[in-house]
């Protein structure tokens, strides 16, 4: 059995990691954009945020399972 400090330390260390490439993605997703509305929706556990920006929109949603950033207009050739 693992020992739980260790444990610890690796999940602390994997969400650190998480977060920092969630930034990194919303601020890649944000440069160049200017913020015309931001509305919280939820969604059973589902939280997300929706912000609509002067080129389209951009939703932020998270759960118990995790966290992630839907870029509509990325998705357009």
């Amino acid at each position: 059995m693992a020992d739980p400090e260790e444990l610890l330390k690796r999940i602390k260390a994997q969400f650190l990691k998480e977060s920092r490439q969630m930034a990194r993605e919303l601020k890649k997703a944000l440069i160049g954009k200017t913020i015309k509305d931001i509305e919280v929706l939820k969604n059973g556990g589902d939280i997300y945020i929706k912000l609509t920006t002067d080129k389209g929109q951009i939703v932020i949603g998270a759960n118990d399972l995790g966290v992630w950033i839907d870029r509509p207009e990325s998705s357009k050739s």
